[in-house]
């Protein structure tokens, strides 16, 4: 049984999705006047997915003084047809959760759908890589995204600048060169010894270099897989230790060709950009419930 990815989400941070929709009321909930009705929510996939963000919508059930029914558990494949999440409140509640949970649930189940799909590419290709994500995600989103991906089987990449050290050429311009590079990688290494020093290149000579100075692995940057997999495995039989990352341009069309490259890592932000999963949200009245 896949173990189950709970990420901790602030009360401030739920109730930021809430104000964002509502930041006053709800004018044609009021105007209507169906603020008092007690009516039930539930939330149905038009198509096979795999669910994630079921718990975040609940808590917002919860904020809006929706009692929850029927739950579906992040990480669950379900069919088209099947209710994910539903519960019962007054109109004035109901309405208030309704189009954010909506987008929370289509757009987090597409992301990990979408991962798991990758997951089964590799898997098809025998690819004992890890597929990673990147830090390119739309502001604001990075947490959700990171549960969708990690519930459909991927880790994160870099979650942030804080945790891990990767040079990109950006910093070598900075730094004076590769040279200035060189004579930094033994204090680097020192003063972060918990920590691989990766460095990001564009072809395999300097790839090598990098290695040789003392560099702890590479990230390969839209470098054509026919021209790695042969790379990877010479810099692998030379330097056994080192950790190969592939990046840049890696898609649901050519994954499979980096798969079977012999490298540690496939790293991409293509899952970010998954089509969202078709949820549609049903609403009924419901005499036999008191609203609160």
């Amino acid at each position: 049984m896949k173990e189950r990815i709970s990420l901790f989400f602030t009360q401030q941070e739920l109730d930021s999705f809430l104000e964002e929709d509502l930041p006053y009321f709800d004018l044609t909930t009021f105007s209507l006047g169906i603020g008092d009705i007690a009516g039930e929510i539930a939330y149905v996939v038009r198509e096979d997915c795999l669910v994630c963000g079921t718990e975040e919508v609940a808590r917002l059930f919860q904020n809006c003084s929706v009692q929850r029914n029927h739950f579906v558990p992040s990480g669950t494949r379900v069919t088209a047809g099947s209710v994910i999440l539903s519960g019962t409140g007054s109109g004035e509640s109901l309405n208030h959760v309704w189009k954010v949970g909506q987008n929370i649930l289509d757009h987090c189940s597409a992301i990990a759908t979408k991962t798991s799909k990758f997951i089964d590419i590799m898997a098809a290709a025998d690819s004992k890589a890890a597929l990673l994500t990147t830090r390119k995600g739309f502001p604001g989103t990075k947490k959700l995204a990171t549960k969708a991906i990690l519930t459909g089987g991927a880790m994160p990449h870099r979650l942030g600048l804080s945790e891990s050290i990767l040079i990109f050429e950006q910093h070598l311009h900075l730094l004076g060169g590769q040279q200035a590079l060189e004579y930094k990688l033994a204090s680097l290494k020192s003063k972060n010894c918990e920590k691989k020093i990766i460095v990001e290149t564009f072809n395999l000579t300097e790839a090598e270099t990098y290695l040789r100075l003392g560099a702890d692995g590479i990230q390969f940057d839209k470098v054509p897989a026919t021209d790695l997999q042969q790379g990877a495995v010479y810099l692998k039989s030379k330097f056994p230790q080192c950790t190969l990352l592939a990046a840049g341009g890696i898609n649901e069309q050519n994954l499979a060709e980096y798969a079977k490259c012999t490298i540690d890592g496939i790293v991409t932000t293509s899952l970010y950009h998954a089509k969202p999963i078709d949820i549609g949200v049903k609403m009924m009245r419901n005499e036999g419930i008191k609203a609160t």
